[in-house]
């Protein structure tokens, strides 16, 4: 009986030996197999040990995903049943098979070398990949495993291990020292374990050791409990979306009662297609592919004994960023995550994506993404998950947690990420002398220096842009020349040229542009201001014996001429008036929306509530003092049927767009960003 109470924690231990990640469908066409070799004339000795072992082989055979499984009687080595794989037509009579094996009453004497090296070729025959097995199960008291047996027998372990397969062996009840140490001899030549069954005190130690040694695929266990005969037990387990498999071990001490697997509909699972069960003395192996997401049970009825389940499920479900830097210190960016099956994408509907960002200081920071085209997310419902992030002040590595969160349910997927936060490059822009420039005088009006962070960093004259806007009047002649370097080399200070040939205002916008890190980056400097003035001009005197000469003609006397003023005024009026209404009739009304940086609608520009006079006078124009909000006074809103704008008649650094100084009228496009005084808003113009 101390068999039958141990196997339910050998299940754990027969996990962490030989589950390995499974093969996709995209691997080659060679699958990774199990050749389990059972010395049948010393297990057919003992009932119990012979049920212990029928339970070992359910357990190894439908432990694994695309693992093919094969069996080989020492008795009759000759006779294999398999490969084959849990869930393929036959996989019930091949188990079937290997039963009839064991309990068939056979007399012959088992040949343990003779089925290893029968192993040894169906490995090669079906040009099995690393990570195969060699199993060998036999009674820990039998008298047969002896020292010339494993002298034989070292070639072939050898060979297994230089083919990167495993030989394990299994010790099933008592174990003699013979047993003990010709196992440990043979295991310690490759990469293998020697396992005994032989007391329940043993075990505990020996799964911890295995999992610390072995890095493998776990089972989660659901219960572990003692039942009487009246007891009813359910066991729920909550199923992932996108899950591929799902397998159950289930043990039970005393093989009489009921165990259903149900699912969140109430089915019974062996009523759905795609569930495979096998049953042996001590342990039920479910297999479902595709399960169905939700919550399912075991449902446990008239068990009297020891009953325990485990499962384990493969989802392969991973969340990866699709960006994870370098990042520039101290400006927004937008960070893209998304699902994935290895190198496959996977749209997720109907879910929601939380990116938890901890800075080097231990700072943590919580950010929505979504997919479904807002924010910075260009397209919808192309499983891409975007939002916008930071600023980060401090660099270093930047800890992410990605979490996944399906809105139908209470289901929630996190992976690990990380982006770097680095110093790029930056210019600092230092105006020279009056900003009143002489018309058609070369003059120096400014010097460029380009640091990374205050560390000089040479670029190329090609990779400063620059705007010169100049309003009504010609921009003039702009010039860019490297103050230490040769014209044609990098040079980190640049001297700035500027030349004009006519009278007006001018708005001089600098920036760099440079691949910096593998990354192409843009920064944009705090804008110049420059005046001109035309000229005095010398007007000569008028000769004091000029004469001008009036031509005055009258015509007539018209005090009896109708007076049409009389209907030509009222005319008019009218006309004005008309025109006004047309005019003021055509304009477009405002529409669009405002968000702060927490994704909060703060403006609606449809429903804004304004004074009479300024929905009449200025319909399609709103100042910004009209939002009562800080730091938007001296700018002005205007919508227009082709575009919407935004303008300020004082050019200001303290608002920017698109992390652009506002220096002239700036279309508003959907999503673009306006910084106010440190603030970030985000426009989104209304789609009707």
């Amino acid at each position: 009986m101390i068999l039958k109470s141990v196997i339910a924690i050998v299940v754990l231990l027969i996990t962490a030996l030989f589950i390995t990640t499974p093969v996709m469908a995209s691997e080659p066409t060679e699958n990774p197999m199990t050749v389990i070799v059972i010395d049948g004339s010393t297990l057919r000795q003992d009932p119990e040990t012979l049920d212990a072992t029928r339970s070992l082989i359910t357990i190894l055979s439908t432990m694994s995903v695309g693992r093919e499984v094969a069996f080989i009687d020492a008795e009759r080595p000759s006779n294999i049943i398999g490969p084959i794989s849990f869930g393929e037509p036959g996989f019930g009579d091949a188990i079937n098979g290997i039963e009839a094996e064991l309990t068939s009453g056979n007399t012959n004497e088992s040949t343990i070398f003779d089925g290893i090296v029968q192993a040894g070729t169906l490995l090669g025959l079906e040009r099995s990949t690393t990570g195969s097995n060699v199993i060998l199960i036999t009674n820990g008291s039998s008298d047969q495993n002896t020292n010339s047996d494993y002298k034989r027998i070292i070639p072939l372990v050898n060979r297994f291990k230089d083919q990167g397969h495993g030989f394990h062996m299994i010790s099933v009840g008592k174990t003699v020292d013979a047993t003990k140490d010709f196992g440990m001899n043979i295991v310690n030549l490759g990469r293998g374990k020697f396992i005994t069954l032989e007391k329940t005190d043993d075990i505990k130690d020996i799964i911890q050791s295995l999992i610390s040694d072995i890095g493998v695929i776990p089972l989660e266990e659901l219960n572990s409990s003692e039942l009487s005969v009246n007891d009813m037990l359910s066991v729920s387990v909550d199923v992932l979306p996108e899950t591929e498999h799902l397998r159950f071990f289930i043990y039970l001490e005393n093989a009489l009662g009921s165990v259903r697997l149900i699912n969140p509909d109430g089915i019974d699972s062996l009523s759905i297609d795609g569930t495979h069960k096998v049953e042996s003395p001590y342990i039920h192996s479910w297999e479902i592919t595709d399960p169905e997401p939700g919550t399912w049970f075991i449902d446990v009825n008239n068990v009297d004994g020891g009953f325990a389940a485990w499962m384990t499920s493969l989802n392969n479900l991973h969340l990866s960023l699709n960006n994870s830097g370098p990042i520039p210190v101290n400006e927004p960016t937008s960070l893209v995550a998304y699902a994935n099956r290895g190198s496959n994408l996977v749209k997720v509907k109907d879910a929601k994506m939380f990116a938890y960002i901890t800075t080097p200081s231990g700072k943590r920071l919580t950010y929505t993404l979504n997919d479904f085209g807002a924010d910075s997310d260009t397209v919808a419902g192309d499983g891409y998950f975007s939002g916008s992030v930071g600023p980060f002040n401090s660099t270093g590595k930047h800890e992410i947690t990605l979490e996944l969160v399906w809105e139908s349910a209470e289901y929630v997927m996190t992976s690990d990420a990380s982006i770097n936060i680095e110093n790029f490059p930056s210019i600092e822009v230092q105006m020279l002398g009056s900003n009143d420039l002489k018309i058609g005088q070369k003059t120096k009006v400014a010097s460029i220096m380009v640091n990374v962070n205050s560390e000089p960093y040479p670029v190329f004259a090609d990779d400063i842009n620059w705007d010169l806007s100049s309003g009504d009047s010609t921009a003039g002649l702009l010039e860019i020349q490297p103050s230490t370097a040769d014209p044609n080399s990098q040079d980190w200070m640049y001297d700035v040229f500027l030349t004009v040939d006519s009278a007006g205002q001018r708005t001089l916008s600098l920036g760099l542009k440079v691949n910096y890190a593998g990354k192409d980056y843009i920064y944009n400097s705090d804008p110049l201001f420059f005046s001109s003035v035309a000229p005095e001009q010398i007007i000569n005197p008028v000769l004091e014996n000029t004469v001008v000469n009036k031509n005055i003609s009258y015509s007539g006397d018209s005090s009896n001429q109708f007076p049409w003023w009389v209907l030509v005024f009222p005319a008019s009026i009218l006309i004005v008036s008309t025109s006004m209404y047309a005019s003021w009739k055509i304009k477009v009304s405002p529409a669009g929306y405002i968000y702060n940086d927490r994704d909060e609608r703060i403006i609606d520009f449809s429903d804004l509530k304004r004074g009479l006079l300024n929905k009449i006078l200025f319909k399609n124009k709103i100042s910004g003092k009209e939002l009562s909000m800080v730091g938007f006074e001296g700018v002005t809103f205007n919508f227009n049927r082709d575009k919407i704008s935004i303008n300020t008649k004082v050019p200001s650094t303290s608002v920017r767009v698109d992390n652009k100084p506002l220096s002239k009228e700036v279309e508003l496009m959907d999503q673009t960003w306006i910084g106010v005084r440190g603030k970030l808003y985000n426009f989104v113009a209304y789609n009707s």
